[in-house]
């Protein structure tokens, strides 16, 4: 996909709608290997490290309203500057993308300090074209199919609270309702859908956000 993007996406000519502005490929991913989760996303060089925030938690991450941080060359850059967390030398994440990566930077991102996700960003390269919005995506990964352990249906539910004894938590809806009469006296509250982003499972999240600017 990078070098398919390298050809049809980074060598196509400005667009005549608009002024060109530098604009940067970046590759996203789950930080854990391997995983099936990955992004590839062009936006704006002189967008902030906010927006990009804002579109990780709209995509892939929301679910409770959580601190969030970016890591990049051993700086801490946070959506909200809570000291009491105890990063002292943090700064705010209303900075443009230029003033701290380049091409070739690399850099981690963590959403939810208690049940964190953690994400790994690189810069694949750079442009001059129009871009309506701050950023756009431009690939991602398929969702997986996850198997139901009972019958190997595709899953459409995980068991959060047996995903730390079973090999395999994932169930189809018929088998995940037995599953909660058999398990957990008829109570569904730790079962959490099968989405595509490294969140499933995890904390409260169930799945993109409904409305949002950077998906429309």
């Amino acid at each position: 996909m990078t070098k398919h993007l390298a050809r049809c996406v980074e060598q196509q000519p400005a667009s005549s709608k608009g002024k060109p502005v530098r604009l940067l490929h970046l590759r996203i991913e789950d930080a854990y290997k391997p995983s099936p989760f990955w992004m590839d996303i062009e936006i704006k060089a002189s967008a902030s490290l906010r927006v990009l925030d804002d579109f990780l938690r709209d995509i892939w991450l929301e679910c409770c309203g959580h601190l969030s941080l970016f890591k990049i060359d051993g700086v801490i850059y946070e959506a909200v500057i809570d000291r009491s967390w105890g990063l002292d030398d943090s700064k705010s994440m209303r900075v443009a993308l230029d003033k701290v990566v380049q091409v070739g930077s690399s850099f981690d991102y963590e959403y939810d300090y208690g049940s964190t996700t953690e994400l790994r960003l690189r810069v694949l390269g750079e442009r001059n074209a129009y871009l309506k919005k701050d950023l756009r995506l431009l690939a991602r990964n398929e969702p997986p199919e996850w198997r139901c352990t009972v019958c190997g249906q595709p899953a459409t539910q995980i068991d959060t609270e047996c995903a730390y004894e079973m090999d395999n938590p994932f169930f189809c809806d018929l088998h995940a309702q037995e599953h909660v009469e058999q398990r957990h006296d008829g109570d569904d509250y730790m079962f959490l859908p099968v989405v595509n982003s490294p969140r499933m499972g995890t904390c409260g999240y169930t799945g993109p956000a409904d409305e949002s600017p950077y998906l429309a």
